[in-house]
């Protein structure tokens, strides 16, 4: 039996800075059924590739996936991602010293459910992983106990013959960075065939690069909504403080106005007594300053007195509302804990099923297939938009705004008598991308959505 038609399973695990950790296929599914675990890995998710080599120790398939550890390094038991199904199904990936591998990434997955359990390698000069994968299954493919074909560094494992056998190796090793293309050849048919590879390369890595700056850009205008709705609701919070004290402060400058007018009049009521007694003018006189000064005496008491409340009070307001924060977070927790209460049977019989490799995937506009695990179906049916619209890296407010206007694209303009303009508008399809009061308006058309030959033509097309 030759090289070519004899592979062997390899689990690769990468860290930081490259391979961390290489091992038969045998030993990760002890890992899997949870007679072993991994104590370097506790609490972490690991990026790991399945591999299938040849006798020559080349990579013939890959499957990139995502693998999460619990705090005492046991594998996640609720994982069941098929990495055999996908290497034999996989799309053509870079070549690695024996032809195109057959890879399974994010980017390119067989199987859609599967593609958030996937990732994206990194191609970069100096920090490729095929590199990284090629270079540890070269150096320790033959003493972890890999197949080799001669003078191998053990007895060979068990082996998997994919439905497709992998090329065999070429004449010239590959260099050093990957993509690795095949050595020039006077022939027109081997430069037709390196190009095409290269091209197919060349349009994974962009594919890739595209899909991290999506991903990114998704991230960030997600924590921008979420700001937004933190300052706008500290800034309602900060406007009703701002009125209350306003009104307070208007009663006390009303108490202000009438001590003012008890004073005037006081003033007046003196200042006749004392062109009614001249006899006693300087006594009178005495008399009204020290009325005045006790007077005084008194306005000021009585400001820092109402000061004082106000203080108070504004305390008292800041007071209730902590506590009713800290009330409300006791209730929702409480609900929450009610209802994982009532779902403990529930939960158990939907962990039975999915460890008996049933899925649960539920539809929704924008978001797609998605797939739900038994711990997060509680969540799920306690309220699916705000689970779809996570999904999505939207608020849930967005995603509503955006479902109205996927169901039926009219424009939204106010015509003046409290109803909408009406007019049919081009549909945004992803969620991220709607802008609510700009995406839902004929901002070229309207007042009100005069004739344009030029988007009735693309509605009709559409």
């Amino acid at each position: 039996m030759t090289a070519s038609s004899v592979t062997s399973e390899a689990i690769v695990f990468y860290g930081e800075s490259g391979v961390q950790k290489i091992m038969l296929y045998s030993d990760f599914e002890a890992i899997l059924d949870g007679m072993v675990g991994v104590p370097e890995y506790a609490d972490k998710q690991m990026r790991g590739a399945y591999c299938l080599v040849n006798g020559d120790l080349k990579v013939v398939a890959a499957v990139l996936f995502l693998i999460e550890f619990d705090e005492s390094g046991m594998a996640d038991h609720t994982w069941n991602v098929p990495l055999r199904h996908l290497a034999e199904h996989a799309a053509p990936g870079p070549d690695m010293g024996a032809g195109p591998i057959r890879l399974a990434c994010k980017s390119q997955c067989p199987v859609a459910w599967h593609q958030d359990q996937l990732w994206d390698p990194t191609m970069k000069p100096g920090a490729n992983d095929f590199v990284f994968m090629r270079d540890a299954i070269q150096e320790r493919g033959s003493r972890i106990g890999l197949y080799v074909e001669t003078g191998g560094g053990g007895s060979a494992p068990v082996q998997h013959n994919p439905a497709q056998p992998a090329p065999a190796a070429p004449e010239a090793q590959p260099p050093a960075d990957i993509p690795v293309v095949a050595p020039e050849a006077p022939q027109d048919d081997e430069e037709r065939k390196r190009l095409a590879r290269m091209i197919k390369e060349l349009r994974l890595r962009v594919q890739t690069m595209e899909n991290k700056h999506k991903e990114e850009v998704a991230q960030l205008r997600y924590a921008h909504q979420q700001k937004e709705e933190i300052l706008s609701t500290q800034l309602e919070k900060v406007l009703m403080q701002f009125k209350t004290l306003k009104s307070q402060n208007s009663a006390l400058k009303e108490q202000a106005s009438s001590l003012k007018e008890q004073v005037s009049q006081l003033n007046h009521s003196l200042e006749e007594q004392a062109m009614s007694h001249t006899d006693n003018s300087s006594e009178i006189e005495l008399l009204t300053e020290q009325y005045k000064v006790a007077l005084e005496q008194r306005l000021e008491e009585e400001r820092a007195r109402l000061s004082e409340e106000l203080h108070a009070k504004e305390m008292e307001v800041l007071d209730r509302e902590e506590k009713m924060g800290a009330l409300e977070g006791e209730l929702a927790e409480a609900k929450r804990d009610s209802i994982k209460m009532a779902n403990t049977g529930a939960e158990k019989l939907l962990e039975k099923l999915q460890s008996l490799g049933l899925n649960f995937i539920a539809f929704h506009p924008g978001a797609g297939h998605i797939s739900i695990n038994a711990s997060e179906i509680s969540d799920y049916m306690q309220n699916p938009i705000a689970f779809a619209a996570r999904k999505c890296l939207v608020t849930e407010d967005h995603y509503r705004a955006w479902l109205a206007h996927y169901e039926n694209p009219v424009c939204q303009v106010d015509t003046g008598d409290g109803k909408a303009c009406g007019k049919r508008v081009i549909r945004v399809d992803v969620p991220n991308q709607f802008k609510p009061g700009v995406s839902d308006r004929n901002q070229n058309r309207c007042q009100y959505c005069r004739s344009d030959t030029a988007i009735d033509n693309v509605l009709k097309f559409r």
